[in-house]
């Protein structure tokens, strides 16, 4: 049902001016990666995501941010902010991670991605981000998966599965 984690270290970097070969698909009440050729779901933590400049981790410290995070609306597929913090205190690579609206921050990029994420955003890439795991206002969060990536990548990620591709998986 996943996509094997040996292979060739390219196997989801899109091609020259071309969009990921991925889709987010809704699986167990959040979204997935979703490989177009195959079918098979594509593990968060596959190391070749990176390589296609594609982010993904859960975040750290929810439970301390919890006001924040219950007033947030957190469901799969809503936009979020990412803003370094380079003077954090514990962190110079802290990475916090806010609503689209509202106050924040909801928690942080884990310290190991947040060194990648906090490069790449110095660097001058535009990252969007999404929840790919959470709850809506009002109700108490538990965790939050998110993806980030370029605003195209994320908006074709987001985008509807084309039928002619073949059914996920996890669906046969």
């Amino acid at each position: 049902m996943y996509v094997p984690s040996e292979g060739p270290e390219d196997r989801f970097v899109p091609p020259p001016g071309g969009l990921h070969r991925l889709h987010l698909v809704e699986y167990q009440g959040g979204l997935r990666l979703c490989e177009d050729a195959t079918g098979l779901l594509v593990g968060p933590t596959d190391r070749r995501l990176q390589r296609a400049g594609l982010y993904v981790t859960n975040l750290r410290g929810v439970a301390y941010y919890q006001v924040a995070a219950k007033q947030a609306d957190l469901r799969p597929g809503q936009p979020l902010r990412l803003v370094r913090e380079p003077d954090n205190p514990h962190d110079t690579y802290a990475v916090a991670v806010y609503p689209n609206r509202g106050n924040g921050p909801i928690g942080y990029v884990n310290k190991q991605k947040a060194r990648v994420w906090s490069r790449v955003i110095a660097e001058g890439a535009q990252l969007s981000a999404v929840s790919l795991r959470g709850t809506g206002p009002g109700v108490k969060c538990e965790a939050v998966a998110v993806l980030a990536a370029e605003p195209r990548a994320v908006a074709h990620l987001l985008s509807p599965r084309p039928s002619s591709l073949p059914r996920p998986a996890f669906l046969q």
